[in-house]
Formats: structure tokens, C-alpha cells, sequence
């Protein structure tokens, strides 16, 4: 999964996806005080990585790898975010977390939901090569659902059964 979150949503290179997964969690044991607390990567953090990365590296364009600059924006945002979650902590602020109203927060976890689901759609449908071609792999989510409706004929069938044959899958056995 953090593989697929590092590539998929937050636009980085896949082993960005491994070291979020294996130093973090160790980071908290050693600097953590809760034990109950989920430490990695996540599908909010992740998309909102990706979001970043994909304003401040444009895919193509750049002067040196866009793999290099990707992971190199994903460490200064993790970075930034890291410090002002450090400076939040230290000055007491975690009473603010109860100031935002429940139906924003299931506005913004379903809006999440949806994204990713659009996010995943493309690969699961067999179109990401030709997302790619088209310059849509890294667009706007309706972008991609454009793209989507007008290409759902060039979809590879057997990607798709075998994706929502899983997705049945799990969602029978859940």
C-alpha cells in the first residue's frame, strides 16, 4: 500500500512510498508518547503530497529528473508539515481539531474518497499508458473523468475483470 500511495497519489518515486513505511513508525516508538497511535503513510497525506508535487514539478518540463525533484519536493513538504505539526504540539494547539464541524470533516474525507477513487480508476481499467500519452495521468480529477468517459472503449478487459472481480471480492467478504 505505500508503495501505491508514494506512486499513485503522491506523485513520487515508488521508494518514497517504503522509507515513509519503515522509518516512521520507528521514529514515533522512539519519540512518541501514545500507544495507540497509527504512524505511516496515508491516503490524505499522500493526496496531499501528490498535490504539491504535481503544482511545483511540472512532469516533462523540468530542468533535471522529475523523479529527483519529485522526491526532492515531497521531503521539503513532509519537512515543512513536520515542523508546523512540531510548533503546533509545543505551543498546545490540539484543542483546534475540535473548532472544525463534523459535516466538514465527512465532506473532506468523502471529497478524499472520491479523488482516489477517480486516481485509482485509470490503472484499474487498463487506460494508464494512455492517460499518460495524453497528459492526463497528472491532471485535475475531472480531467481524468473526461478522459475516462471518452475512452472507456480502449479500456483492456482483462484488467478491468480481474480489478473489479477483487474489488467484488473484498467487498463481499467485508
Amino acid at each position: 500500500m505505500a508503495l501505491s500511495l508514494a506512486s499513485n497519489l503522491a506523485h513520487a518515486p515508488a521508494i518514497n512510498g517504503l522509507y515513509s513505511f519503515v522509518f516512521m513508525p520507528l521514529l514515533y516508538a522512539i519519540f512518541g508518547s501514545s500507544p495507540l497511535l497509527v504512524v505511516g503513510p496515508e491516503a490524505a497525506g499522500s493526496l496531499l503530497t501528490g498535490t504539491i508535487v504535481k503544482t511545483s514539478v511540472k512532469q516533462g518540463h523540468s530542468q533535471e529528473d522529475d523523479e529527483a525533484a519529485s522526491a526532492m519536493v515531497v521531503g521539503i513538504a513532509t519537512a515543512m508539515a513536520g515542523t508546523m505539526i512540531l510548533v503546533a504540539g509545543l505551543t498546545r494547539l490540539g484543542f483546534l481539531d475540535n473548532v472544525l464541524s463534523r459535516p466538514f470533516l465527512r465532506g473532506f474525507i468523502t471529497a478524499i474518497g472520491f479523488v482516489i477513487f477517480v486516481d485509482q480508476l485509470i490503472p484499474e481499467v487498463g487506460l494508464a499508458d494512455l492517460a499518460k500519452e495524453a497528459g492526463v495521468s497528472h491532471g485535475s480529477t475531472v480531467q481524468k473523468l473526461v478522459f475516462l468517459a471518452e475512452n472507456i472503449k480502449s479500456c483492456h478487459g482483462l484488467t478491468a475483470a480481474v480489478s473489479f472481480g477483487s474489488f467484488a471480492i473484498i467487498m463481499l467478504f467485508r
